[in-house]
């Protein structure tokens, strides 16, 4: 089972032929049912079809996406939100709705909300400047812990247009929390997963224990922090750090440990 992240992954780059090459090979391996494909992406669901479209990406069996925070699973022709997890997040929170997370940050002076197509009932999303971002995220999570308030604010940088993006998830939520949990109650396991990345809202589930690939275009520290981390619990035969950005990567990576054929 592949599990990956789409932008500056699992997409093909611009103007990179051998990622549309290495995205045909995913293509007919799908077709040929030789592979079990989910997204996890902090991308909202909406985006995630818009992407799929656009790209012609194949299918998925799942999507993880709100960074960790929603599930879908492939349905007939579509897809249907995981009623399973929707209870487990509402469990985790307490009753805490994101009504609550909104009026303790509204006064941050930097901080401002995404528009409503990013926003989800578990996922607080606000946006800021690149250099400030880490400094809020820090404030955010100092008033969530004070307020008793179960969740954890995390920053990241946008690749694309270079700005700060901030999620407010429930406390322990991730792409690698979602995966591992769906791992239990889908029909694969977790040592049945490999996953790729290229950001820091990876990181978790580089270094959780799946077998994981770190594309070429991913920052240097990103890879060099997820072997240390690895290497520290034994476990950095796990990680592959590819020699090709983006989707030939990801294909590299996979033919490392033999979820494609060469």
């Amino acid at each position: 089972m592949l599990a990956t992240d789409l932008d500056g992954t699992f997409i093909p780059l611009p103007d990179r032929a051998d990622n549309q090459t290495a995205l045909e090979t995913f293509r007919q391996a799908r077709a040929q049912n030789r592979l079990g494909l989910v997204f996890a992406t902090g991308r909202h669901f909406e985006s995630v079809l818009a992407a799929l479209r656009q790209h012609a990406l194949p299918e998925p069996d799942w999507i993880v996406c709100d960074v960790g925070t929603s599930i879908y699973r492939r349905a007939g022709a579509g897809f249907e939100s995981y009623a399973p997890f929707e209870t487990l997040l509402a469990a985790q929170t307490r009753g805490a709705d994101r009504a609550a997370v909104e009026a303790l940050l509204g006064d941050v002076d930097g901080l401002t909300l995404q528009a409503p197509e990013h926003q989800q009932r578990f996922k607080i999303s606000y946006d800021s400047t690149a250099n400030a971002a880490e400094r809020l995220a820090a404030l955010a999570n100092r008033r969530l812990q004070e307020a008793g308030l179960p969740y954890v604010c995390l920053a990241s940088i946008d690749p694309f247009n270079p700005h700060g993006l901030l999620d407010v998830l429930p406390t322990g939520a991730s792409k690698a929390a979602a995966l591992i949990w769906l791992a239990t109650h889908a029909d694969f396991a977790p040592d049945e997963v490999v996953f790729a990345g290229d950001s820091g809202n990876d990181f978790a589930a580089l270094t959780c224990g799946f077998r994981a690939i770190v594309v070429a275009n991913a920052p240097a520290e990103l890879a060099d922090e997820a072997r240390c981390e690895l290497a520290r619990r034994g476990l950095e035969r796990r990680l592959f750090q590819a020699t090709l950005p983006a989707t030939s990567g990801v294909l590299e990576g996979c033919r490392r440990f033999g979820l494609v054929s060469a």
